[in-house]
């Protein structure tokens, strides 16, 4: 019988040949992830040199893991590359949440990506987030983290790391976050006056959207992504489960699927906001041929007819209006009717308004951040003042209909 096989990513006995007065080769049989044996030589001027070389060799000689498998050895490139897969296979993330962890992924690999994964501590990480920070700002910096300790979370439960040393690194310092501001009942009531009887407010279609945001509190891609299928007119309920998103090589698409998790939920509508769908919905279509391009929860994409989708807030020629652009005439529209008094505005400070009122009428935290899509009550608390539930309550206190 032959001796056994080297143990996969180990090495033999090295061996040293004197080739000249100072030229030294040293040399070990490697057996590498792939199951080959391979003999690894280094030269020196001495046979420690030469040692050593081979050494550096040695440690450094790993391809990409195999099987799956992360080790110590494995490189951040090669685990983030593992990585990758498992997260976009997974179907847990949105395709907005894809590009923007694929950005951090590469800010990632640019500065850390030919580190092993023992050579990756707690200072080395602090100081790449740092760097982030400095040159990129706080926002860049969080995703950066963000992505970095999911990567190394999943090299813990490869047993390639004892611990994920992204949870020791310093908080990302920012600058003090402004108190959330929101329109008060009284310019709330203006606000949707002048609105309503501005004519270029109506040429850009504005006049609806704003009331529907300002009833709702729903994000602005969750409300242009709202079609008549979603909306039980008689049960005075709306199934958010879609967003309008603008992504990279595919332009503006219905993308049918939320924000987030939290962001599915059910919600109750006032009575004047169901009485706006009614009407949006009996609008005839001017251009149902118009081709819009749709993207599933598994990511595939198709183009289907503006008529067969119906939204309720298409773009002016029929198919998906840009969240961007809808902000955009959003501010323009209130810095006509009142620069001074509603310029401040944004479609986030309905949702902000629709929070405040819930809160000043005794709506729970919990209650609160199910009808606006937040997982967390603190998110809702810290920045705008479901459980998958429609809020009767919610609608009653949103509702302008004087019913």
């Amino acid at each position: 019988m032959g001796r056994p096989p080297l143990p996969v990513g180990t090495a033999g006995k090295v061996r040293f040949q004197k080739l000249g007065p100072r030229r030294v080769r040293a040399r070990a049989n490697v057996r590498d992830y792939d199951g080959e044996t391979r003999e690894v030589a280094r030269f020196g001027p001495t046979q420690a040199a030469a040692e050593r070389r081979l050494k550096e060799a040695l440690r450094d000689r790993v391809g990409p893991p195999a099987d799956g498998e992360i080790t110590a050895d494995t490189r951040l490139r090669d685990a983030a590359a593992l990585w990758w897969v498992e997260v976009t296979d997974s179907g847990d993330l949105t395709e907005q949440t894809k590009e923007i962890y694929d950005r951090g992924k590469a800010r990632i690999l640019k500065a850390l990506g030919g580190l092993l994964m023992r050579e990756i501590d707690v200072p080395t990480c602090d100081r790449f987030v740092k760097a982030v920070r400095a040159n990129h700002g706080p926002s860049a910096a969080k995703t950066s983290k963000s992505v970095l300790s999911l990567m190394l979370g999943m090299a813990v439960r490869h047993g390639a790391l004892d611990t994920n040393p992204v949870r020791e690194v310093a908080k990302i310092s920012t600058t003090r976050r402004a108190r959330p501001r929101a329109l008060t009942a009284a310019d709330e009531a203006a606000m949707l006056a002048k609105v309503a009887a501005d004519e270029r407010a109506r040429e850009l279609d504005a006049i609806d959207l704003v009331e529907f945001l300002d009833g709702t509190g729903m994000r602005i891609g969750e409300a242009l992504g709202v079609r008549a299928e979603v909306i039980d007119l008689e049960a005075g309920v709306l199934e958010v489960n879609a967003t309008v998103a603008r992504l990279k090589g595919l332009g503006t698409l219905l993308q049918l699927r939320p924000k987030s998790e939290a962001g599915w939920r059910v919600i109750a509508l006032p009575g004047h906001v169901v009485e706006l769908c009614r009407r949006r919905m009996a609008m005839s279509w001017a251009h149902p041929d118009r081709l819009v391009k749709v993207i599933t929860a598994d990511g595939e994409t198709s183009d289907r007819p503006a008529g067969d989708v119906a939204l309720l807030f298409p773009g002016l020629f029929g198919g998906v209006r840009n969240p961007s652009n809808a902000n955009r005439d959003i501010k323009e529209v209130l810095a006509q009717v009142d620069a001074d008094r509603f310029g401040w505005v944004t479609s986030h400070t309905f949702r902000r308004t629709v929070a405040t009122r819930l809160d000043d009428a005794g709506l729970s935290a919990r209650a609160i951040a199910d009808h606006l899509g937040h997982a967390k009550p603190s998110m809702t608390q810290d920045v705008y003042m479901g459980r998958n539930v429609a809020s009767a309550q919610a609608a009653k206190i949103l509702d302008k209909s004087g019913s």
